[in-house]
């Protein structure tokens, strides 16, 4: 365990996605850590074509898990308002924070379930509870 007097040497290096949400990276700045921020990765999301979809609603898909906010973005954005409104939307979803659960709601999710915390073992869980 470092203490205080250690920790405020620290050369920090914060390692994020490119265009990454900026709250570590303020908070340290903001307690004077010597910080270096690296983009070292980018998300390139896949083009949801109208055959993905027709696959997704041939095979019943009722179930959704998204632990970010751009993938539900992406989906609100390229699948059209028909297959939203029949299917998407009616679709369960489980999200990884009361932040993406509000936001499914504000696009138009109806059976919003929070999970809390995106890691393995808990998502199986909460999914096993509601499922």
């Amino acid at each position: 365990m470092l203490y205080k007097q250690n920790i405020s040497k620290a050369k920090i290096i914060l390692l994020k996605g490119e265009n990454g949400r900026k709250l570590v990276e303020k908070s340290l700045q903001k307690n004077n850590f010597n910080i270096s921020v690296i983009e070292c990765y980018k998300k390139i999301f896949k083009k949801i074509n109208n055959l993905e979809i027709k696959k997704w609603r041939f095979y019943q898909i009722n179930t959704l898990i998204v632990t970010s906010g751009d993938i539900l973005n992406r989906l609100n954005e390229q699948i059209d308002v028909l297959n939203k409104n029949e299917w998407l939307f009616k679709c369960k979803i489980f999200v990884a924070s009361n932040r993406l659960g509000d936001m499914a709601e504000r696009i138009g999710w109806k059976d919003v379930i929070v999970c809390y915390c995106a890691d393995n073992e808990n998502l199986l869980k909460i999914i096993k509870k509601y499922s």
